[in-house]
């Protein structure tokens, strides 16, 4: 007896592994320089949290908290890290500490120990492009400590953006 089987996916979609990523990351480092690859990178981030949320709101039809509930599991359950938010939702200041993040230690394991500047520019625009799906406010994320600077987790000061 045979059967046949067809098997589509809903988003084509490509994984590497976090080596390759902080390959990838380190090159864009070289060739750009650190302002030039963390405004490239801030962006690319920003746009992938955008999508990924919009995506999760389309498929699980929840809204607001429950959606950055899921989000936030989500990217622990693919090993990006421990997110910890401590934001007002009101004001969306704040902050999100990030332990074990995926970048900063495949960074550390295969491209320098120690770093002078913080390297996780992706994260920030992708944390700035969930808040943003989630509550419909532009918000700015920066990075100001980064585990690749000896720090024992990544941190991200959350603003409100004036720009709109």
């Amino acid at each position: 007896m045979s059967r046949k089987f067809i098997f589509e996916t809903i988003i084509p979609s490509v994984v590497f592994s976090h080596k390759t990523v902080s390959s990838i990351f380190g090159g864009v480092y070289n060739i750009l320089g650190e302002n030039g690859a963390d405004a490239l990178l801030y962006n690319v981030g920003y746009k992938t949290g955008k999508f990924y949320t919009e995506r999760q709101r389309d498929t699980s039809r929840v809204e607001k908290m429950e959606l950055l509930y899921k989000c936030i599991s989500d990217d622990f359950e693919a090993k990006w890290g421990k997110f910890e938010y401590n934001i007002d939702f009101d004001t969306l200041g704040g902050e999100v500490k990030i332990y074990n993040s995926f970048l900063a230690d495949s960074w550390i394991e295969n491209i320098k120990k120690n770093q002078s500047y913080p390297v996780c520019a992706f994260i920030s625009g992708y944390i700035a492009g969930i808040l943003e799906s989630v509550f419909g406010k532009k918000v700015f994320v920066e990075e100001k400590k980064c585990k690749v600077q000896g720090n024992e987790f990544c941190l991200f000061e959350v603003k409100k953006s004036f720009l709109r």
